[in-house]
């Protein structure tokens, strides 16, 4: 039992940390696009959206297809995720959900890693297996972003390459704990 408490709350810990070092870095941001005037940039959006929520624009509401169409082919389009109230920049409430879901997600790897335990040859292979449930995740979420949703590939490559790192860092310490145990 102590390594389904014990495991995930260090690897949760290893990779909260690990998330806090790689997007506080300038690395991921520079995938991003920027605006000449963040200021003007906010207050033409707060004009705009009437409350918190995600939009696409032009949006799937519109009852004219052919304008819709018409719209999406002429551009611009884009998909906003839109936060009418102010925020703190460092919300303590943030870091505490921030930590209990990393603490979930080795979890649910933990337990994979202790069913498939035996199929794997040493610590590098369940390390590996982690990296791989990591990479797995990534294709399938986030480079599909970029097909489905047209994100920038940039973005998207950028989240894919911290989905692959966070998870081998979960499993760099899980994998120490989860060791098949000797055939009878």
């Amino acid at each position: 039992m102590k390594k389904f408490l014990l495991a995930p709350a260090l690897a949760a810990l290893a990779m909260f940390v690990f998330g806090a070092l790689f997007w506080t870095s300038p690395l991921p941001y520079r995938a991003l696009s920027t605006v000449t005037d963040n200021a003007a940039a906010s207050d033409v959006l707060g004009r705009l959206f009437p409350a918190t929520g995600t939009y696409l624009i032009p949006g799937p509401e519109m009852k004219d297809q052919a304008q819709l169409t018409a719209l999406l082919e002429r551009g611009p389009s884009a998909e906003v995720r839109f936060i009418r109230e102010g925020h703190p920049v460092m919300e303590p409430r943030v870091f505490v959900l921030g930590y209990l879901h990393y603490f979930a997600v080795a979890l649910i790897l933990g337990f994979l890693m202790e069913k498939a335990g035996p199929s794997f040859k040493g610590y590098s292979g369940r390390v590996q297996f982690s990296a791989g449930v990591g990479l797995a995740g990534a294709v399938l979420i986030c480079l599909s972003n970029p097909i489905w949703w047209h994100h920038p590939w940039g973005w998207e490559l950028m989240t894919a390459l911290y989905a692959v790192l966070v998870f081998t860092v979960g499993g760099l310490v899980l994998a120490r704990f989860f060791t098949p145990r000797p055939a009878a």
